[in-house]
């Protein structure tokens, strides 16, 4: 398995800005929703910064209450426009076909944000139906799990019908949340069959259409925001804010023991204070950096069927597997167990 140690997760202030001007045209004032998460309004002048994504989350779930919209996902998705993807947004619309864009996104879509990971694979033959690919995106976190997933496909299908000039619906959608009472809007966006409590969150489509060719494509912007792009993904793989460099250490240091606040900030050559300050400033305690740290682990490290529960306590400093399950019931609503029975042993 890919080291636990790329997973840092957390999102880009551009793509934050997309869900507070959203719920912004709904009447609601970015300043009292942000307080609500513990982030200052002055974030959303910080473009180039990062916030928790479990705040992002929080934020997302808020928004769903206030708005009484419990297709919030959907229409963010909808409502997508390149700046909300940052760096990442310009770069897709400048490539030369479909299949280039989606190679870019998935290289690059840490820059937006590290919500989830993706892929795009093959999908089975089927009778009767051309080859399709399908274009998946696994979640890192489990809260919000079914507005985060109906936004990334939502804002996919959006997106990618603007750059392609190609309007068209894919050959179906699968989502692992359980079927909504109401499934109006899912046809409206989508228009195509969409499937729930599926394996995967994932768009699929003919894979001819990766050959598309894009309408704004520019070798030249291309090249000079592919540098760029890669520039700002070294450094964000390096940790070079102190919250990617905080839960990296983290995670690093959970199997040997459980920091406190004051061992963190000294492996950081950081005081208390400051570590406490720019967690705040991300959207975070330290409590819930190191609650979300250990689910995110934990969630990684249940995909790998060789790994026993105890092993996985002692990886993300449980004292007992009994702890681990306990804490993941709260996370996910699910028993270890249950959760891994998702995933087909390799």
């Amino acid at each position: 398995m890919d080291s636990p140690l790329t997973l840092v997760s957390s999102v880009s202030v551009a793509y934050l800005q997309g869900l507070v001007d959203y719920l912004q045209r709904q009447g609601i004032e970015p300043a009292a929703l942000l307080a609500e998460v513990q982030l200052s309004p002055a974030v959303l002048a910080q473009r180039d910064q990062r916030i928790a994504a479990s705040a992002y989350l929080r934020l997302l779930g808020l928004g769903v209450e206030r708005t009484g919209d419990a297709s919030l996902g959907l229409h963010l998705g909808e409502a997508v426009r390149p700046g909300y993807y940052g760096v990442l947004g310009y770069l897709l619309m400048s490539c030369a076909t479909l299949a280039d864009a989606l190679h870019r996104q998935a290289r690059y879509a840490a820059l937006v944000g590290n919500l989830g990971q993706l892929g795009l694979d093959d999908e089975a033959p089927r009778a009767g139906l051309e080859p399709q690919v399908a274009l998946s995106w696994q979640p890192l976190l489990a809260q919000q799990q079914r507005q985060a997933g109906e936004e990334t496909l939502a804002g996919w299908v959006s997106f990618g019908r603007w750059i392609s000039g190609l309007d068209i619906a894919p050959t179906e959608v699968r989502f692992r949340h359980p079927a909504p009472a109401d499934t109006a809007e899912h046809a409206r966006i989508f228009r195509c069959p969409v499937h729930f409590g599926q394996a995967d969150n994932a768009l699929v489509f003919p894979k001819r259409l990766l050959a598309t060719p894009l309408g704004q494509a520019d070798a030249q912007v291309r090249g000079t925001l592919d540098a760029y792009a890669e520039r700002l993904l070294g450094e964000l793989r390096q940790g070079h804010n102190v919250f990617d460099r905080a839960r990296l250490a983290l995670a690093n240091q959970l199997g040997e023991r459980v920091p406190d606040l004051e061992q963190l900030a000294d492996s950081l050559q950081l005081s208390p204070r400051t570590l406490q300050r720019r967690l705040r400033e991300a959207g975070l305690s330290f409590s819930q950096l190191l609650d979300e740290t250990r689910q995110q682990l934990v969630l990684h490290y249940l995909r790998d069927p060789q790994l026993e529960l105890a092993d996985i306590a002692f990886f993300v400093g449980f004292s007992e597997p009994g702890s681990l399950v306990r804490a993941f019931r709260r996370w996910t609503g699910q028993s270890p167990a249950e959760y891994r029975r998702q995933f087909p042993a390799s």
